[in-house]
Order: C-alpha cells, then structure tokens, then sequence
C-alpha cells in the first residue's frame, strides 16, 4: 500500500517527455524567424505559406508540450498533499502516546506540530491545468511557464527544508517514546533562483537591443533566450525531486513500522 501511494505521487516523468516542449520551441523559432524575415522583406509568397504552416505544427506540438507542465505541477501538488496527510496523522499518532512518557517527549512533538504548520501554511497549491493551459499559448506561453517553474522550484526548496525540521522533531519524539526513530537525512534541493535572475536580465538586455534591432528583431531574440532557459529549467524540474522522492522512501517506511496506523484513512491522497 505504501509503494502504491508513492508510485501515484512520486513518480518519475519520463527524459523522453522534453521532445514534446523541444518540438514547440523549435517550430515556434522557426515561425518567429520566418516572420520577422518576412516583416523585413525577405520573402516570398513560399515564405508566407511557409509561415502560416508553422504556426499550425507550433500549435499541435504547443498542446502536446502543456502536458508536460500539467505534468510536473500536478506531482508537486499531490506530493506536497500526501506529505501533510502524513505528517498530521503521525503527529496525531504520536499525541495520544505521549502522556505516558512525560515532557521529554513532549517538547519534540509540540516543535513538530508547529513546524508542521508553517510547513502547511507556507505551501501553495497551483492549479496544474491553469499552468498548462497558459504554457500552450503560442510564444508568450514561454514566459508563463518560466513563472511557473520559477513558483515550482522555490516551492520544493522550501517544502524539503521544512519538512526536514518536522522530521527531526518526529524522530526525536519516536525516540522518546522508546519507538524506533526514522530516517531524516534528506537531501537539500535548490531552489534554482540564479535562472529566473538570468533570465530576466537577459531578457532585459535584449529588450533594449530592439532599438537596434527593431521590435520584431528584440522579440525574437526575448523568445529564443527564454524558451531554451525554460527547456533547461523544465528538464531540471523533472529531475531535482528525484533525490527528494528517494528520501520519503526511506523515511516512510520507518514511521509506519514505528505507528503501523499511520497511514490509514490517507491511501487515497494523491490519486488525482
């Protein structure tokens, strides 16, 4: 039952799945760079044809790409919710055990609780659909998605640091309680700030080659930086929980054969 709670929450987006965001930048490259070929002068009425049959396989690849996103904010989600359920029943386990073992146990446990509530108040639950559905936006869908996953990676430093002081709290109180302590060696998860300052200074920068370039020259520009910083981002997305994900499948099984009711009444979070 453990595994298959995990399996619905913390599971691994395929490497393979970046072909489909890649297709959308590289089709909607080659329509900006038509257009703005063809706003210069440059071409024919091939160049035209050529321009309106990108924008339609940008437009496929687009809605392929959103799944993606849709994706990987919906397991932050689902992990994040889990997560509480969890922490809340042990620590609710753990409240009805300690009354018998005085305040050595007490104090751990009353920290946990209130690590718990800053865990759970200063975590967001963002709406995968929306996210997706503004990432699919022809070109400026870019931006949303840098924003998104901006949001995504702050959000899972914090969750992972957190929740790593909630842990040592329970472990405390477990071995208060003469039960066995559990895992809390996690590992820290960047919260991948130094990208969003790059790319809104680049951006900048680019912006304001415009007056060189004309508008539609900055614009493409803007577009090819934020779209290949957004493809690194994404990919960095998929794969920063990994280690994260590796942690609760050592220290989840310790807390369940510690309090073995633990988990009853949540096998359900994360389904959706």
């Amino acid at each position: 039952m453990l595994a298959q709670m995990r399996a619905r929450t913390d599971f691994s987006v395929p490497a393979s799945y970046l072909l489909l965001p890649l297709a959308s930048y590289l089709s909607w490259a080659l329509f900006m760079v038509a257009w703005w070929g063809a706003g210069a002068g440059l071409g024919t009425g091939d160049l035209t044809l050529a321009v309106s049959e990108l924008g339609i396989v940008g437009l496929v690849a687009s809605a392929a790409a959103s799944y993606v996103v849709y994706l990987v904010m919906s397991r932050a989600n689902n992990h994040s919710s889990r997560t509480r359920a969890l922490l809340w029943k042990a620590v609710g386990e753990l409240q009805s055990r300690t009354g018998a073992t005085g305040q050595e146990a007490m104090l751990p446990l009353s920290s946990a609780e209130e690590g718990l509530y800053r865990l759970s108040r200063g975590e967001h639950e963002r709406s995968a659909v929306l996210w997706a559905l503004l990432a699919s936006i022809p070109v400026v869908g870019w931006i949303f998605l840098v924003t998104a996953l901006w949001f995504l990676s702050r959000e899972l430093a914090k969750h992972a640091r957190l929740e790593e002081l909630v842990l040592e709290d329970v472990d405390r109180t477990l071995k208060a309680t003469g039960l066995q302590g559990a895992s809390v060696r996690g590992a820290p998860v960047a919260s991948r700030d130094i990208l969003g300052v790059s790319v809104a200074i680049v951006s900048t920068i680019e912006l304001l080659s415009s007056f060189l370039l004309g508008p539609a020259g900055g614009l493409v520009l803007i577009y090819l930086t934020v779209g290949a910083f957004s493809l690194v981002w994404l990919d960095l997305a998929i794969r920063d929980p990994t280690v994260h994900f590796s942690f609760h499948s050592q220290f989840e099984p310790d807390i369940l054969r510690s309090l073995p009711d633990t988990f009853a009444g949540i096998s359900n979070v994360g389904a959706g």
